[in-house]
C-alpha cells in the first residue's frame, strides 16, 4: 500500500469517528468526495483538525465550510 492510499484511508477512517453521531453522518458525505484532487485532500485534512465544537458550528452553517467541500457538506 502506498502513502497516498494509508493517507486517504487515515482520513476516511477519521472522517467516521469524531464521537458524535450527527457528526459522523454529516462528514461521512465526504466519502463520495474525490481525495485524488490535492485541494478537496487539503481541505478534508484541514477539517479533520477541527474540533467537534467548531464542526458543529460548520454544520449548523455559523462557520464556513471550505468551498471546495460545499458540494458534499451543504449546510441544514
Amino acid at each position: 500500500m502506498d502513502e497516498a492510499e494509508l493517507l486517504l484511508r487515515r482520513m476516511r477512517y477519521r472522517l467516521n469517528r469524531q464521537g458524535m453521531l450527527e457528526l459522523d453522518a454529516w462528514l461521512t458525505k465526504l466519502f463520495d468526495a474525490d481525495f485524488g484532487e490535492p485541494d478537496i485532500a487539503a481541505a478534508v485534512s484541514d477539517l479533520l483538525h477541527h474540533e467537534a465544537p467548531e464542526l458543529q458550528a460548520m454544520m449548523h452553517g455559523e462557520i464556513p465550510i471550505p468551498n471546495v467541500l460545499r458540494p458534499w457538506l451543504s449546510c441544514n
